[in-house]
């Protein structure tokens, strides 16, 4: 009787631990605007002129894709944004308008990733994101998809070797959930 008495006080003060740690009745948290962090990678890794950091903005199959594609620049991030003065100037990112995407979406997101990569892709949550991309002079409206994979943010959609040139630039639509 006395371990009966043990085990029914033990898990009762490990239900009121969980209820307490939980939240039991508190609203859930408020979809979180961290997707805008790989923005800021972005633009970091132009500044800089690090190629490296500047892939590792995008899906792996996608920085794959690239690496290997006849495209391939090692110095890519260095020839982004064009500096008459030597000094690179910083791209800056302006959204303009955002949306979560819904898990209908994310996983046409995924079939498509799949069909154009033969790569499985996880999204754990996603949105598109309208996005002017300023840098100096230069300046170039997108629609981009951020997705996270579980081990953070990332651009959904082929590596972007021009973000402003108006005619050649890969754009993400192959793999974007907005609407022809």
């Amino acid at each position: 009787m006395k371990l009966f008495k043990y085990i029914r006080s033990a898990a009762a003060a490990a239900l009121a631990s969980v209820l307490m740690l939980t939240g039991c009745g508190s609203e859930p948290a408020a979809p979180s605007a961290h997707y805008e962090a790989v923005f800021d990678t972005v633009s970091a890794a132009v500044k800089a002129k690090d190629t490296d950091a500047y892939l590792l903005c995008f899906t792996d199959a996608a920085r794959l894709n690239y690496l290997n594609s006849d495209s391939y620049d090692r110095s890519l991030a260095a020839k982004l944004v064009p500096s008459d003065e030597g000094e690179h100037p910083a791209m800056v990112f302006t959204v303009s308008d955002h949306r979560e995407l819904n898990n209908n979406e994310i996983s046409a997101l995924e079939t498509a990733y799949k069909d154009k990569y033969s790569m499985r892709i996880d999204i754990t949550k996603a949105y598109e994101v309208k996005a002017s991309v300023t840098s100096g002079a230069l300046k170039a409206e997108r629609t981009l998809n951020a997705v996270n994979v579980g081990t953070g943010w990332l651009l959904l959609g082929p590596v972007i070797e021009s973000w402003f040139d108006t005619g050649a630039a890969p754009q993400s639509a192959d793999l974007s959930s907005a609407e022809k």
